[in-house]
């Protein structure tokens, strides 16, 4: 799991990004968009669910 300063910008996800990124996934980046945070991460990551 990432720490909140390296955490993926979609709040149901937990993985780490690298430095100056957001997301970790563009799944994750259109979730985020479109403020999808109540459902589930499908990033397809392990990890997350």
């Amino acid at each position: 799991m990432a720490d909140e300063n390296n955490k993926c910008g979609h709040e149901a996800c937990v993985c780490a990004v690298g430095e100056n990124e957001e997301y970790c996934s563009p799944e994750c980046e259109a979730a985020g968009a479109q403020d999808l945070t109540g459902i589930a991460c499908d990033c397809g990551h392990a990890g997350c669910s």
